[in-house]
């Protein structure tokens, strides 16, 4: 009885943090100027995201170099995947349409400058990619999910080339990245990667019964943007699928060093 009872208790202390968090931030997105730029819309999902990633206690550990700016392309895995890339820098995303109507993360979304496209619609795409070029020019790294979708994280499943013509025409840097997600009472690729028509709800409720949640980062050499933007989205794929190999190998990366968890800092700071 004590196990259930203390995950129970563990479950509800962090989503009453979570909520804390949430809601704080919210609250500080009213000290924003009406015409806040990409970046300070950045900078503030960036702090928003430091203080949910501490209240869930997940725990991300970056490695390489930090992208100030331009296109990053990583693999997707989860809900959790915002919360971690914006912990680890300032970045604004391109996002599936439905999340505007996601309860508090739409809200974020919306306010921190997302660019929201419908899938499989080449028109709304064709939009999508005038607001990518305008966060490139506004030096904020946008972060892309060429899968398309969410995975288990076993592999890393073909890029979708759309999206990735704004940074050809910018001739902007492009960033390879990595997620990887850890447990120590659990298994990752159902408990922390959310995919297929897994529910929402009973998936976060789960999640937030973990003693910790390690998530590794790993960002590559950054590429610049030219030529045809398939050719370019396959050597992204490879380099993005090296990365994979080497962090899901190298498990003794997953170690944080103690009461350096969560400390993150604006490449600007």
């Amino acid at each position: 009885m004590r196990e259930p009872l203390a995950i129970l208790a563990r479950r509800v202390h962090r989503l009453a943090g979570f909520f804390t968090a949430a809601f704080y931030g919210l609250w500080q997105h009213r000290k924003l100027p009406h015409d806040a730029s990409r970046a300070q819309c950045a900078t503030w999902l960036h702090q928003s995201c430091i203080r949910g990633v501490a209240a869930l206690n997940l725990q991300i550990s970056p490695t390489g170099q930090f992208p100030s700016g331009g296109m990053i392309v990583s693999n997707h895995l989860s809900y959790l995947d915002i919360l971690a890339l914006s912990a680890a820098l300032p970045c604004v995303f391109v996002s599936k349409a439905e999340v505007q109507r996601w309860p508090i993360f739409g809200r974020y979304a919306r306010w921190a400058g997302a660019v929201f496209v419908r899938r499989h619609d080449r028109a709304d795409a064709a939009r999508a990619n005038v607001s990518v070029t305008r966060s490139l020019q506004d030096g904020v790294p946008v972060v892309l999910f060429p899968e398309g979708t969410t995975t288990d994280g076993s592999r890393v499943l073909r890029f979708h080339s759309t999206m990735l013509q704004p940074a050809v025409e910018a001739e902007a840097l492009i960033s390879p990245c990595v997620i990887v997600y850890e447990l120590d009472d659990g298994d990752p690729s159902r408990e922390v990667c959310w995919w297929g028509d897994m529910p929402l709800l009973p998936h976060f409720w789960n999640l937030l019964g973990k003693k910790v949640i390690r998530g590794r980062i790993a960002f590559g050499e950054p590429m610049l943007a030219s030529g045809d933007r398939k050719e370019l989205s396959h050597v992204l794929h490879q380099q993005v699928v090296k990365l994979h190999e080497r962090l899901r190998q190298d498990r003794t990366g997953s170690q944080v060093a103690a009461g350096a968890h969560n400390e993150f800092r604006s490449p600007s700071q």
